[in-house]
């Protein structure tokens, strides 16, 4: 077969979760396959974010601004339609082969959509419908998302396959020496509403009511939607506490996996999440969770963090006290966390995902 893919996901600056999901899952199928031709169309040049790929995988720029899906990626399905279409995020062009597999990351905006602009929020309704009704088949990253789509589309369950996400077992290993200077709590992803920022702000500044408790708060991501709401309430804070929440901005691959390892607890409190892969890199690399009892969270989790009501920042600064004062809980969610951390892979996601392509 000839598979086509949607990278220009993996051609993106900024690399977060479904630009992550985007580049590791090419990287994995060349690993796996090399029977199948593949075809990689993206925007722009990919520069050194797939290295190493199979002479079965060809990469094809497709130079165009604005609406790059709509437009150029759909004249390309016109021109040229290969025998399989796989999008890994989300959006099918407007013409499309008629065996074409989406990813489906979660449908946040469907709860929350106060927390997105009204473009924003137009697009992705618009989107989601197109996608969810055309797509051969659709892939989830979670249960949760899968009857998600259920609640809210007309659709043959059958149509849609919960494929996990999986981690990098080279690269997210514990350290055997903790080497930060000051002990911190981490929280990476976007700075928005939605993440539940400023609440997790405010069950730190409850935290370090503890005198003991001196550990720093690390937000590391773009601002987001709301951002306004999450500046203020850091600045309301006292002096003290203030000089201790530090925004690191976007930060890349290799920064964010230094942070991570040299963590004392990935805090992770948000409101909506379709997966959470910082919290399976988090438990790979043998950081405690403590994390929102919301959504996919507890699906992916399961026993091996902390989960916490993400409306009280009482309930989340005594939770994070625990792990910080109690030496025997930090060693046992670190040890669940890596069990829980070895059932998932990017071999397992590849696996999966190929199946389902060879199987149209």
């Amino acid at each position: 077969m000839t598979i086509g893919i949607d990278a220009s996901k993996t051609a993106k600056t900024y690399q977060t979760g479904t630009e992550v999901y985007s580049t590791e899952i090419i990287k994995a199928l060349s690993v796996l396959d090399q029977k199948n031709h593949y075809i990689l169309y993206t925007p722009q040049t990919i520069g050194d974010k797939l290295p190493n790929l199979g002479k079965n995988f060809q990469i094809k720029v497709l130079p165009f601004g604005k609406f790059w899906t709509q437009v150029r990626l759909t004249r390309e399905m016109i021109r040229h339609k290969p025998d399989i279409l796989f999008v890994p995020a989300h959006t099918l062009p407007l013409k499309f082969p008629k065996k074409s597999v989406v990813t489906i990351h979660d449908l946040g905006f469907k709860h929350y959509p106060e927390l997105y602009s009204s473009v924003d929020l137009l697009y992705h309704n618009w989107a989601a419908n197109h996608s969810i009704k055309n797509a051969c088949h659709i892939l989830v990253d979670s249960e949760f998302v899968k009857i998600d789509i259920l609640k809210f589309y007309t659709i043959d369950p059958q149509k849609i396959s919960i494929v996990p996400l999986g981690y990098d077992k080279e690269t997210y290993r514990p350290l055997k020496v903790k080497t930060a200077e000051k002990p911190y709590l981490l929280y990476i992803g976007r700075l928005e509403e939605k993440k539940n920022i400023v609440g997790m702000i405010k069950a730190y500044a409850i935290l370090r009511k503890e005198k003991k408790v001196k550990h720093q708060f690390i937000l590391a991501g773009r601002p987001g939607f709301g951002y306004n709401k999450i500046e203020k309430i850091i600045q309301s804070l006292s002096p003290e506490i203030r000089k201790d929440v530090i925004q690191l901005g976007y930060v890349d691959q290799a920064t964010y996996i230094k942070y991570l390892k040299n963590a004392s607890i990935l805090f992770f409190a948000s409101f909506f999440e379709g997966f959470g892969l910082p919290l399976l890199e988090a438990m790979a690399s043998g950081v405690p969770v403590v994390a929102s009892n919301r959504t996919s969270i507890p699906e992916i989790t399961s026993k091996a963090a902390i989960l916490v009501d993400p409306q009280k920042p009482f309930e989340m600064a005594v939770a994070l006290s625990k792990v910080i004062n109690n030496t025997g809980l930090q060693k046992a969610l670190i040890s669940k966390g890596l069990v829980r951390a070895s059932l998932y892979s990017w071999e397992k996601t590849a696996r999966q995902t190929l199946d389902i392509l060879e199987s149209l």
